[in-house]
């Protein structure tokens, strides 16, 4: 299992950098350039705190790639690389699937299972079609933006998490 995660983890890094962004048009030189931009501001960073990044664009521009090429190009490479559709999770799951939960927070919730937050510790969460977020779940994310903290389902504390949201 983990030569098989160790090879995939490789693959991604080496389809993900700059060089995956393919295209010499003014636009994507541009688009470069400004991933470029972010990439040596970051390093630059005494607390490496890197800010949210949003992604515009239409279906199927390649948001994704941008997100990656970020990553794959910056000084957290060497960290996770976490992505998920927003619209592709029922709202009532997608918490859960974000944040995570302590065992017992609800009916099935038979062991703590830890968030895709926690899970990009240290990396970056991609959360595609972020527009499709529920009110109260946007409310959350909110707070994760601004303080880095976030709270399992069923947990009275929140935690500090060094994650770098793209969306």
């Amino acid at each position: 299992k983990e030569e098989a995660l160790s090879y995939y983890q490789r693959r991604d890094a080496s389809q993900g950098n700059l060089d995956a962004l393919l295209g010499d048009s003014a636009p994507m030189t541009e688009l470069k350039q400004r991933i470029s931009q972010l990439i040596d501001a970051e390093r630059g960073l005494k607390d490496g705190d890197a800010p949210a990044v949003l992604i515009t664009g239409e279906t199927g521009t390649g948001k994704e790639l941008v997100a990656r090429a970020l990553h794959y190009s910056g000084p957290r490479r060497g960290r996770p690389f976490v992505e998920i559709n927003c619209a592709a999770i029922p709202p009532q799951l997608l918490e859960s699937e974000l944040f995570g939960h302590e065992r017992g927070a609800f009916t099935d919730a038979k062991e703590r299972k830890l968030g895709l937050v926690e899970t990009a510790a240290g990396g970056t969460l991609f959360l595609d079609e972020i527009g499709d977020l529920d009110l109260a779940l946007q409310a959350k994310l909110l707070k994760l933006l601004e303080e880095k903290t976030m709270r399992r389902i069923g947990s009275l504390r929140d935690q500090k998490v060094d994650v770098r949201i793209v969306a």
